[in-house]
């Protein structure tokens, strides 16, 4: 019958339930059933009963009242006292605790009637019973957060964490975690941390442990950024293993919860106006009896695998505090310490000492499971704490006090001994100490570090590991070589300044020198294997890769993930001071001192290996624009300061792009030695100049390249006509570039350029024939007519008259000498009339601007004097230099039809001049004309 009665009642509250109207019903009828004289009927009953709560929801609010009295009267019958009811009426509570939430008043009668039957059906100390009573703490949680204070919850739950049941362990566990989520704040200050790391050091049910690791992962990252050496002394004695008899001990009684039976169900969830059924105290008695039994048989060390994770908590730390920066400032730390502005003034930095010597300790202890950890965390710290500057010792950083841990971790780690892993993280350490300021100046611990990583050097083709996979090689080879590849690159941010470079980086020159023929090739091979793969030609590679292994799906993945934070960084290396190999080695000190940035070559390149770097770098020009839309090469442009190599890639440079990347190899690889060897024909020069002109890089690195190329390049380029006016167009791009610019750009300032682009215009001109020469000259001048007209600021019109100041010797010099007027292609008259025409412009410009000033004391009103000065003077001077080019002529052409209206152009600029309102710049106009007008007449 009972089975019937299941059935039919399943399928009717499947059906009907969701009418309210039925529950009243429905719950009279089964309230009569569930007193019934037969036990497996009343079961059942009361099963069915807990399903329509279930289904009913909210509608099942107004009978809670009598389903709580129902429970709490065949719980009072002596002959119910079987499991079965004892569960199912915990089932029950636990329903209506969900269906009430927030409506469950703390304090009120009908919640400590509802306590009182979970204290009276778990006092019977069977699992099921004791289960319902931990459900019930969760179901407050979850449903009915106001009801109990966190600390009671905590305290009621902390004991059943050392459960013998398993499922009675999950549910405290998980129930804390909830807590730890809905209410951070209280649970901060609960100080449970020990008691979860002895929980997990028992643990035996996997699901368990793994839920636990959670909880505390959760519990470091609510509670760290308040409390970071309190998690540090916690962390350091599971770490170092701590008896955690003792440690057990004194954290449940500095939190409040005693490992002896001293509570009962009042106690935890407080005290009511009225207790209608008293909670025994032998219940809790078994809750906390495992804290003291369980222990006691292991007083002196943790488990190997508690002390691993809590070495892994450790290297949360650093991360868990936030973003809070007086967490690594030491100024800011103490200034928030003093101002009292914070409610905790527990800061990290504070610790750093304790940190770093916890990180040391793991890194060189008997473990070799958690030395790659340690030596990982230490990496962390140089990355959170690598720029703290030392108070006590300015232009010092913090982390110099560690010089000697930081070396010793990174000699540990990168032995013939150590495994993949350590090794790894070694040379990880090791390149970030060779590329800060943490050396200090110390040559001999900066020397000891090279000679370290160069080791494995000469085993790096024959490295294996016959129990791990193809990859986790093909990651220490690539970090080996990105360690060789950022010391070159950061040696050379110093060597390129040429004065002042700190002795311990200018010793590191020939021993990168010794060591680049080696590394050359592992670069050059590595970078072709980066660059099958995002091409897909891996899986059909018919050479032996530098990486072993890249031809399957798998390692190809997991090498790319690396090599796509790193290519640029060993492409950089790999071409500073490259030479061709048929680069002779007999030339003088001198050649070598001018042509390389260290005074010495370094990698040697074949023909083969220079033409796919080249490829490569000017793939990435092309690429860098469409690298969000190009989904054929999974290229990674990557310019943010998140990579840790950024700085070193992208050194100098304040808003980088991504293709700035590749200006330094294509720098590198346009040196004297490639041209006079032919690695640098006129097409693939001709090829770069194109891509520059579209490519989105900034201004600096391209001026310096295109100064450089026009520089050197052989002089039969200039009698390509395709490859000057290609040139050109460049050269406008870059002059139109820096011109409008204003003083607010994060780029290099104008200033700094302009000389670079005036020195770069008088060397084309004068590689030039005349053909081109004017055509250059019409060039500056349009661009600078046009700057000036897009960007009318004082900023821009300033940068035109800094330009025109540094190239107008040049220009009135080719005007002298190299004017032909018999030369059908040479139209010297008309860039001299278009000279006189912008300079016009400008004088006009400045006269109507200062007009309309009110402030005639203001920067804007002294520099536009300054401009119409200078421009009024240039006039007078262009004037007198018609005047002599219409005498000089050797056809005595002196009625030319340009030169007198040119001449004429500038007495009508002069007399304009004149009459500036402006009456400073007309008297000093007055002193230039003098001398200049008595020289023409005497001519």
């Amino acid at each position: 019958m009972q089975h019937r009665l299941h059935f039919h009642w399943d399928a009717f509250i499947e059906r009907g339930m969701a009418l309210s109207t039925l529950v009243t019903l429905t719950v009279n009828s089964l309230s009569h059933l569930s007193k019934s004289s037969n036990s497996n009927l009343q079961l059942w009953s009361l099963h069915a009963l807990l399903l329509t709560i279930e289904a009913a929801g909210l509608s099942y609010v107004s009978q809670v009242q009598g389903t709580l009295f129902l429970a709490m009267e065949i719980l009072l019958l002596e002959e119910n006292g079987y499991v079965d009811f004892r569960q199912e009426i915990g089932h029950l509570i636990n329903a209506i605790v969900a269906v009430l939430g927030p409506e469950l008043a703390p304090g009120s009668i009908f919640f400590s009637r509802c306590k009182s039957v979970i204290a009276e059906i778990s006092s019977s100390n069977e699992t099921a019973t004791l289960l319902e009573s931990v459900r019930f703490a969760q179901q407050l949680v979850l449903f009915a957060p106001q009801a109990v204070p966190v600390h009671s919850h905590v305290r009621s739950l902390v004991p059943t964490l050392f459960s013998r049941q398993p499922s009675h362990r999950y549910l405290a566990v998980s129930t804390l975690r909830h807590l730890i989520e809905r209410d951070p704040a209280a649970m901060i200050n609960e100080n449970i941390e020990e008691n979860l790391f002895s929980m997990l050091d028992g643990e035996t049910d996997s699901e368990i442990a793994t839920l636990v690791r959670a909880t505390i992962i959760r519990l470091l990252y609510t509670s760290c950024p308040l409390h970071p050496s309190r998690w540090l002394a916690v962390l350091r004695n599971m770490v170092l293993a701590t008896s955690v008899t003792r440690n057990m001990s004194e954290g449940l009684t500095s939190s409040g919860y005693d490992s002896v039976d001293s509570t009962h169900e009042n106690d935890v969830y407080g005290e009511d106006d009225d207790n209608m059924i008293s909670g025994p105290k032998q219940e809790q008695v078994n809750w906390s009896a495992p804290i003291s039994s369980q222990f006691s048989r292991r007083n002196k060390h943790l488990r190997y695998r508690t002390r691993v994770f809590a070495a892994e908590c450790v290297s949360h730390v650093p991360v868990a505090v936030g973003t809070e920066p007086a967490h690594f400032d030491l100024l800011l730390a103490r200034s928030a310490i003093a101002k009292g502005t914070y409610l905790s003034n527990d800061w990290l930095v504070l610790k750093l000492q304790e940190l770093v010597s916890l990180s040391y300790q793991i890194s060189t202890g008997q473990f070799e499971g958690m030395q790659p950890i340690g030596v990982q965390l230490l990496c962390l710290i140089m990355d959170k704490f690598g720029m703290t500057v030392d108070p006590e010792f300015p232009g010092h950083i913090l982390l110099e006090q560690f010089q000697a841990q930081l070396v010793s971790a990174v000699k540990t780690a990168i032995s013939t001994t150590s495994g993949p892993l350590l090794l790894e993280a070694g040379l990880e350490l090791a390149t970030k100490v060779m590329t800060s300021s943490v050396i200090g100046g110390d040559k001999v611990a900066l020397n000891r570090l090279f000679l370290l990583i160069s080791r494995p050097l000469s085993d790096i083709e024959d490295l294996f590991y016959p129990s791990f996979a193809d990859w986790v090689v093909c990651k220490i080879k690539v970090r080996l070589l990105t360690a060789h590849a950022a010391v070159k690159c950061y040696t050379y941010q110093f060597l390129r300044a040429k004065e002042n470079v700190p002795d311990e980086h200018q010793q590191l020159a020939p021993l990168l020198a010794n060591s680049s023929t080696l590394l050359g090739k592992y670069w050059v091979g590595a970078l072709k294997d980066y660059f099958s793969i995002i091409f897909g030609l891996h899986s059909r590679i018919n050479h032996k890769p530098f990486l072993d292994g890249i031809q399957s799906l798998l390692v190809s993945l997991k090498v790319q993930k690396y090599l796509d934070e790193v290519w640029a960084l060993i492409l950089q290396a790999t071409a500073l001071d490259a030479a061709p190999v048929e680069f002779g080695a007999d030339d003088s000190e001198d050649v070598h001192e001018h042509m390389f940035i260290s005074g010495r070559s370094m990698v040697k390149l074949e023909q083969s290996d220079f033409q796919f770097l080249w490829g490569l770098s000017v793939l990435v020009l092309f690429h860098s624009h469409q690298s969000t839309v190009n989904g054929s090469v999974k290229m990674k442009l990557d310019c943010s300061k998140e990579n840790f190599f950024s700085n070193i890639v992208f050194y100098g440079l304040d808003n980088p792009r991504p293709c700035d990347q590749v200006l330094p190899v294509l720098l590198s690889l346009t040196t004297e030695a490639f041209f006079s060897k032919d690695f640098l024909s006129v097409d693939i020069c001709q090829e770069l100049l194109q891509a520059l002109i579209y490519a989105d890089c900034s201004g600096a690195p391209v001026v310096s390249l295109f100064s450089k190329i026009i520089r050197l390049c052989p002089d039969k380029f200039f009698e390509e006509e395709d490859f000057v006016f290609v040139a050109l167009e460049l050269y406008s791009h870059c002059l139109a570039m820096v011109l409008r610019r204003d003083g607010n750009s994060q780029e290099l300032p104008s200033n700094n350029l302009l000389p670079e682009l005036s020195s770069a215009s008088e060397t084309m001109g004068c590689r030039m024939n005349n053909k081109h020469l004017w055509k250059l000259m019409m060039v500056l001048l349009s661009t600078s007519h046009q700057s000036s007209q897009l960007v009318s600021t004082d900023q821009c019109l300033s940068n035109i008259i800094s330009f025109l100041h540094n190239i107008l010797p040049f220009m009135k010099k080719c005007f002298r000498e190299r004017a032909e007027p018999g030369d059908v292609h040479t139209n010297p008259q008309v860039a001299l009339g278009a000279l006189i025409s912008l300079l016009a412009y400008f004088c006009t410009e400045c006269d109507n601007r200062i007009s309309m000033l009110e402030n005639k004391i203001s920067d804007s009103y002294r520099l536009l004097a300054k401009i119409l000065f200078f421009c009024s003077g240039e006039v007078i001077a262009l004037a007198k230099l018609v005047h002599e080019i219409e005498f000089l002529n050797e056809n005595g052409a002196k009625n030319d039809v340009h030169m007198c209206g040119s001449f004429r152009h500038c007495i009508h600029i002069i007399q304009g001049s004149l009459r500036s309102t402006n009456m400073q710049v007309s008297n000093w106009l007055c002193l230039l004309c003098a001398p200049n007008i008595s020289d023409c007449v005497s001519s």
